[in-house]
């Protein structure tokens, strides 16, 4: 008996675990995902500032390539957030026309940033980079038709620092759960396979006295079989008392 009860209590703390593991593991990404979701919404309202600003000017019959002030705007909007890394302007071959760094000004943009913004259904796409990530709009014209690109780099760094600090707290919270059904569980299971044993117990003293009619030996009572049992004890009697009637008429003929 006492090898099933481990049995049973390390089971409960492998099933407790895996449990307290999966919910710890489903809640870390959940908030990171939605702390990452927070971070490029806070540097799309910057985005989209900068696009009514490119609209306004298609607007007025300017040309995509011709907007002389939007240089210094991006440096401008570039400095108003401190998360933003850079905000480069590429056209649809991945030429970068317009960048708060003058020095990106020419570049090719990578192949993924290109990639993303083609295969958006909407206008706001977004892609990863070693130490950033990137959240883009689609600058559309009056038709309609996509003109160029707008990529806003922020530092990756924050997110990730951000999803740290709370797996920790999320870690610490698993293991406190983790301890207090270690705990209790193990308790509940005693309590449980301790009237499971004692079940037991008088059903295998009840089965080994079945024939014997005294009191005596009839085994312990107050168990969850003493009505089947007594049902058993019932029906073995009857039998016995069918045997000895026959017996007797065997003997009677005989």
């Amino acid at each position: 008996m006492g090898t099933i009860r481990v049995r049973f209590i390390l089971v409960a703390l492998v099933v407790s675990l895996f449990a307290v593991g999966m919910s710890a593991f489903l809640n870390y990404f959940k908030y990171k995902s939605t702390i990452g979701s927070i971070v490029k919404s806070r540097v799309l309202l910057v985005g989209r500032g900068i696009e009514n600003s490119v609209q306004a000017s298609l607007q007025v019959g300017m040309q995509f390539t011709e907007i002389g002030t939007l240089s210094q705007l991006l440096q401008r909007e570039q400095s108003s957030d401190r998360l933003i890394r850079g905000i480069d302007v590429f056209d649809s071959a991945g030429q970068v026309i317009y960048s708060s760094d003058r020095a990106r000004v020419g570049q090719k943009v990578p192949e993924t940033w290109l990639r993303a913004a083609e295969r958006a259904k909407k206008t706001e796409w977004s892609a990863e980079a070693t130490e950033d990530y990137v959240a883009g709009i689609s600058v559309r014209n009056a038709f309609n038709l996509a003109v160029g690109f707008l990529a806003l780099r922020y530092a990756r760094e924050e997110v990730d620092r951000a999803a740290a600090s709370a797996g920790r707290e999320i870690l610490a919270a698993s293991l406190t759960a983790f301890a207090g059904v270690a705990v209790l569980a193990p308790l509940a299971l005693i309590i449980v396979i301790r009237r499971f044993e004692r079940d037991l117990r008088t059903l295998e003293v009840a089965a080994g006295h079945l024939e014997d009619k005294s009191p005596a030996q009839q085994g312990p009572r107050g168990s969850a079989f003493d009505s089947a049992i007594g049902s058993l004890r019932t029906s073995l009697d009857e039998a016995n008392k069918s045997l000895d009637d026959l017996r007797a008429k065997l003997d009677a003929a005989g």
